[in-house]
């Protein structure tokens, strides 16, 4: 299983990984062309080894979740202590195996 990278840029925003617990981690966003970070918590995304009709493979992979799972398995914030507040609830709710409610209040 390749982790995911701890830097990795998409869509032109670099991120960087500030925390991690299982598969709850905390990154931190930013653009060249932004002031001040963001951060975003995610639940990490397994994926199998996988080859595809074309012949091309991929081997055994974690993801960042896809934007339409944003409320349920990933939130952005503005400040660092916010975000570190849902990392830590997440990674409690996660390892008590209760359910965390997605509080779309609590998300940038």
């Amino acid at each position: 299983m390749i982790p995911l990278s701890k830097t990795f840029r998409i869509d032109g925003f670099d991120f960087e990984l500030v925390q991690r617990e299982g598969d709850v981690a905390l990154l931190r966003k930013s653009k060249p062309s932004h002031r001040d970070p963001s951060y975003e918590v995610v639940i990490l995304r397994k994926h199998p080894e996988q080859t595809f009709p074309s012949g091309k493979s991929y081997p055994a992979r974690e993801s960042m979740p896809p934007s339409e799972s944003w409320g349920t398995e990933g939130w952005s914030y503005s400040d660092l202590q916010s975000a570190k507040t849902r990392f830590n609830k997440l990674v409690d709710s996660l390892i008590s195996h209760t359910p965390f409610p997605a509080d779309a209040s609590e998300g940038v």
